[in-house]
C-alpha cells in the first residue's frame, strides 16, 4: 500500500466538515457514526510539522469586565501580540502534530495532536502579585489547554469547548478552526483565586472564542490498513542522551561545561543526561512509504534542557522539542523557539515495547550548522562543527488511554 498522496488543504478542509464539530467535542461517538463511515476504515489526514501561524483568544467582555473590577491586569509576554482595538491575544505555534480521522468513532476525539506554543503566553497582575502563564499546547482530543506556570509544565489551564466551532481555511490555505471557548479550569481557578486572594473566579469562566490557523503540508493515509500504533497524549517518561566520548572531550579541552538546567537531569555514572516529557503525540507507522517518516509527530521537554558555558559567558538551550518524522530537535535560547539544534540520526535505532511503554533506542543526535554557529559565537571559537555528534538518544514515551 502507498499513502505518499498529497492532501491539498480544499479535501483537508472537506474533511473536516463531515464532523460538523471538531477541536474540543470529545464525546463519546462510538454508537453513532454521523458520517457514515465503517469503524474498519479510517481515513486520515496528518499534518505531521505544523509550522505556525498561531492561536488567538478574543477576550470574552463580561470576564475582561470582572478581571477589571478585581483588579486584574492582562499582558502578553514573550512572542504573544495584544491587540487593544479587538482585544485579542495571539500566540504563535511554534511546532505540532495534528489528525483527522474520518471515522468519527475515532477516541478520543475527531481531531487528534498536540499544537505547542513556545515562547509566549500572557500574564495576570494586582499590584505586587504577577502570575505569568506560557509555553501553552493545545491537546484537541482532550480538549485541553495546558502550560507551564512558576516552573511547572503541563498545568490544566484551559477547557476547550468545541461545540460551536466551524473549520474552513484562509486566502493563504490554511487550516482555520473558529469558534472553541476556552474555560478556566479548577485548576486555573484555584491557583488565580490563591494568587489573588479572592474567590470570584470559578471553574468554567470563558477566557474567550479561540481562532486557530494551521500552517502545514498535510498527508493522508489508511489508519487500519497501516496498522498504525498511536501513542497519544504523551505523559513521559523521558529523553536520555548519553554523552558522546569523544565530544565531551573537546569541550573540557575548550573549558566549555555542560550542565542540565530545569527539570533536567544528569548522571555522572553513565554521562547521560535526562530531560521530562512533558507531552507531545506520536505515531508509530507499519508502512515505511508513509512521510516525512516512519515514525511521525513531536514529543515535548518544557522547562529543561543544556546550559553551555565557558567563564561568564553562557548560552542556555531549553524546551526541546522532537520532531521524529522530520529528524530535528528545536529548541529555545535568547528568547526565540524553534531553533534546529539537533538533527537526529536515526539509521540504527530500534523500536520496542517495555511495558506499555514505547523505546526508541541508538537515535545519535548531532549539531545542526545551526547549533555549531550559536555555540562558536557564544564562545569566541570555530571548533563546534555541523554534524559533531553530541551523544545517543534513548527515548521512552508512557501514554494515556486513548
Amino acid at each position: 500500500m502507498s499513502i505518499k498522496t498529497k492532501a491539498s488543504i480544499a479535501a483537508l478542509v472537506g474533511a473536516l466538515a463531515l464532523a460538523g464539530a471538531a477541536c474540543g467535542d470529545n464525546s463519546d461517538s462510538s454508537s453513532s457514526n454521523a458520517a457514515g463511515t465503517n469503524q474498519s476504515t479510517d481515513k486520515v489526514t496528518a499534518i505531521p510539522s505544523l509550522s505556525g501561524v498561531g492561536t488567538s483568544v478574543k477576550i470574552d467582555a463580561g470576564t475582561a469586565e470582572a478581571l477589571k473590577s478585581l483588579g486584574v491586569a492582562l499582558a502578553p509576554i514573550g512572542s504573544a501580540t495584544f491587540e487593544a482595538s479587538s482585544s485579542t491575544i495571539t500566540f504563535p505555534i511554534t511546532s505540532g502534530y495534528a489528525e483527522i480521522h474520518s471515522d468519527l468513532g475515532a477516541k478520543p476525539g475527531y481531531i487528534q495532536g498536540s499544537i505547542a506554543h513556545d515562547g509566549s503566553g500572557f500574564s495576570l497582575s494586582a499590584g505586587s502579585t504577577k502570575v505569568e502563564l506560557s509555553n501553552f499546547v493545545v491537546d484537541p482530543g482532550g480538549s485541553m489547554l495546558y502550560g507551564t506556570v512558576g516552573g511547572t509544565p503541563k498545568v490544566p489551564l484551559l477547557f476547550l469547548d468545541g461545540t460551536n466551532v466551524k473549520v474552513g481555511s484562509d486566502g493563504s490555505g490554511n487550516v482555520v478552526l473558529e469558534g472553541t471557548v476556552a474555560k478556566l479550569t479548577d485548576t486555573a481557578a484555584g491557583a488565580l483565586n490563591k494568587a489573588f486572594n479572592v474567590t470570584a473566579l470559578k471553574a468554567g469562566i470563558p477566557l474567550g472564542s479561540v481562532r486557530l490557523v494551521a500552517k502545514g503540508t498535510p498527508t493522508t493515509y489508511d489508519a487500519v490498513a497501516d496498522k498504525t500504533a498511536v501513542v497519544s497524549r504523551l505523559d513521559g517518561k523521558a529523553t536520555n542522551v548519553t554523552l558522546d566520548a569523544g565530544t565531551a572531550k573537546a569541550l573540557g579541552t575548550l573549558g566549555v561545561a555542560v550542565a542540565p538546567v530545569g527539570s533536567a537531569k544528569f548522571d555522572a555514572a553513565t554521562s547521560t543526561v535526562s530531560f521530562p516529557i512533558t507531552g507531545g503525540y506520536a505515531a508509530i507507522h507499519s508502512d515505511l512509504g508513509f512521510k516525512p517518516g516512519y515514525i511521525a509527530g513531536t514529543v515535548l521537554h518544557e522547562a529543561s534542557g543544556l546550559r553551555f558555558s565557558k567563564g561568564s559567558k553562557s548560552i542556555d538551550v531549553t524546551d526541546f522539542v522532537v520532531d521524529p518524522g522530520n529528524s530535528i530537535l528545536t529548541a529555545s535560547s535568547g528568547g526565540k523557539s524553534g531553533i534546529p539544534l539537533l538533527s537526529l540520526d536515526g539509521t540504527a535505532v530500534k523500536v520496542s515495547q517495555e511495558g506499555s511503554d514505547v523505546v526508541l533506542q541508538g537515535t545519535v543526535a548531532k549539531l545542526t550548522s545551526t547549533g555549531a554557529g550559536a555555540l562558536n559565537a557564544t564562545f569566541g571559537v570555530s571548533d563546534f562543527k555541523e554534524g559533531m555528534p553530541l551523544g545517543v538518544v534513548r527515548l521512552v514515551a508512557a501514554s494515556s488511554a486513548n
